[in-house]
């Protein structure tokens, strides 16, 4: 597998190629520091190119530009904006635009992994999927994340693992889901997420 990452920070392409490294050693992340050198760069070897990761803030651009031609030259391959930003506007524009997900730099590493995954199975991730639907059920963006786990059927260790964060606070936030749904348990939860169209 081979992944193209843009980004002008060599701090945290140095830390993303660590995460794909730990991910699954066979992985190639082919670093790139802008989009100028994205587009030169030759991904045409014995490892085909399965993702690529954009930062929105590049040095002297908007990111969401590079969009187009990311996907002219690399026409089928999933782009995933990562960035520092949670605003909403941009988060929709790189929808717009044909980005498969929307990465915030400060997801812990596990969930980061865990939505690039998704992205490599077909799947799109954005922080917001849950926010139009979510009519009278006030959530905070992390316990959206949570509900999210829910509904794929994990339990409590594996929420607290893929979000980074211990059991008794993924058991925190599932009660202030509960309260927060008027539901009394994981099922009833679920069955509730689903008729909003939440999962």
């Amino acid at each position: 597998m081979q992944v193209l990452l843009i980004d002008d920070h060599a701090l945290f392409r140095a830390g993303m190629s660590l995460l794909f490294q730990r991910m699954d050693p066979e992985v190639l992340v082919v670093e790139a520091n802008s989009l100028e050198d994205a587009l030169n760069q030759d991904v045409a070897n014995a490892n085909p190119l399965n993702l690529i990761l954009l930062d929105l803030a590049l040095q002297g651009m908007n990111g969401l530009d590079g969009l187009r031609p990311l996907q002219k030259k690399f026409p089928n391959v999933p782009v995933v904006v990562v960035t520092g930003s949670a605003d909403p506007d941009a988060m929709n524009e790189a929808r717009a635009k044909g980005a498969r997900g929307y990465l915030i730099k400060t997801t812990a590493a596990q969930a980061m992994m865990h939505a690039l995954q998704k992205v490599l199975q077909g799947e799109s991730h954005f922080p917001d999927d849950l926010a139009p639907a979510m009519v009278g059920v006030n959530l905070t963006p992390r316990q959206r994340e949570v509900l999210d786990l829910l509904c794929q059927g994990k339990v409590n260790k594996e929420i607290a693992s893929i979000l980074g964060m211990s059991e008794h606070t993924a058991q925190t936030h599932l009660k202030i889901i509960f309260r927060t749904m008027e539901v009394h348990t994981r099922t009833e939860a679920v069955l509730a997420a689903r008729r909003l169209g939440i999962c």
